[in-house]
């Protein structure tokens, strides 16, 4: 039999398989297979806004499925790879930008495969207009999708 143990180290996870396989072995993990859907939706989103925070859009576009849309008041909606990574770039390029979220609902489809959070937002930005900063409020909405290695990914995020 199996012994499995998780450790959570600095946001990774980490198992240690016992037994039949022979020494213990460390293996790095980004999924929990026994972590409820929610907690791994809630957990996948903070690990999003951590990377927004920290600007590092290549961890941030990581999170997001190849057929991701992005659509946010006041531009039109990012709706392939290539225009949602150019999105988030421009966002964290801003040396104003700054966002907070405060999450409202999460929930899982009964299949299992789809879930979303909804919630509000604080950001502050540069207004490309004026050069000016800004600061907004609203709500969004996130949708995600769960991968075939057990992760969930962002499809859709809207933000009104």
């Amino acid at each position: 039999m199996f012994d499995i143990l998780w450790i959570y180290l600095k946001g990774a996870k980490t198992y240690l398989v016992r037994g039949a396989v022979g020494p213990t072995e460390t293996i790095d993990m980004t999924t929990n297979p026994n972590e409820p859907a929610t907690d791994a939706v809630n957990r996948t989103a903070q690990e999003i806004l951590a990377a927004l925070q920290a600007k590092d859009s290549a961890k941030v576009n990581s999170y997001y499925a190849p057929d991701a849309v992005i659509a946010t008041t006041g531009r039109p909606a990012a709706k392939d790879g290539r225009a949602v990574s150019k999105a988030i770039r421009d966002d964290i390029a801003d040396p104003n930008f700054k966002i907070t979220l405060s999450n409202e609902k999460t929930d899982v489809a009964g299949s299992g495969d789809l879930a979303y959070r909804r919630g509000t937002f604080k950001i502050t930005f540069t207004n490309p207009q004026t050069k000016q900063t800004e600061n907004a409020a609203g709500t969004y909405l996130t949708v995600f999708r769960k991968q075939a290695d057990g992760s969930w990914k962002t499809v859709e995020d809207f933000g009104v």
